[in-house]
């Protein structure tokens, strides 16, 4: 039977959740004065759609506080927030099929 690649499987959660949570990790140990790049992971061609990143975050605690789109180009942000946590961003670019999570300024 085929998977809808809609929803985040249990295989799909247990192969990208250690990934999604060391960034997390990474991006909690910087101090104010550390970095002066924002982190960034890059997900295309993976496992994960913007859909599924979103819920595999929600099951971490973060919520979405924000979305904008710029429309034609089909690129769209997800701003996701947890309480105490450093405020995380998806980027997808729709035309070149890209996935990024993103730490937010």
């Amino acid at each position: 039977m085929k998977q809808s690649r809609w929803k985040l499987t249990e295989e799909v959660e247990e192969k990208h959740s250690p990934i999604v949570k060391e960034f997390i990790k990474k991006i909690e140990e910087i101090g104010p004065d550390d970095q002066t790049d924002l982190l960034e992971i890059d997900l295309s061609d993976t496992d994960l759609n913007p859909y599924t990143l979103q819920k595999l975050l929600e099951s971490f605690g973060y919520q979405e506080t924000e979305r904008d789109v710029n429309g034609w180009q089909f690129d769209f942000w997800i701003t996701m927030e947890k309480s105490g946590f450093k405020s995380l961003q998806i980027n997808v670019t729709g035309v070149t099929f890209e996935l990024m999570l993103t730490e937010v300024e």
